[in-house]
């Protein structure tokens, strides 16, 4: 996910806020993104209250750093 532009992964219906958010994730995209997802995206689907707690947000991003653009966990 991480170097990817938001909403362009095949196989997942994305919200029309998600495929028009113009947001490619990076380390500081993502963390913002989560700490409130409908005020980073208005109009997104995520059902989602946030996450404000830099310490776990930085633990989310390193679990999601494991895994290539194909969803596959690197060894």
């Amino acid at each position: 996910m991480i170097g990817q532009k938001a909403g362009t992964r095949d196989g997942y219906g994305y919200s029309a806020a998600m495929k028009e958010s113009g947001l490619n994730w990076d380390d500081a995209t993502f963390a913002d993104y989560i700490q409130n997802p409908r005020t980073k995206v208005p109009g997104t689907k995520m059902i989602y209250a946030g996450l404000k707690d830099e310490k776990r947000i930085a633990d989310l991003l390193a679990f999601l750093k494991q895994f290539d653009a194909s969803g596959n966990k690197g060894g």
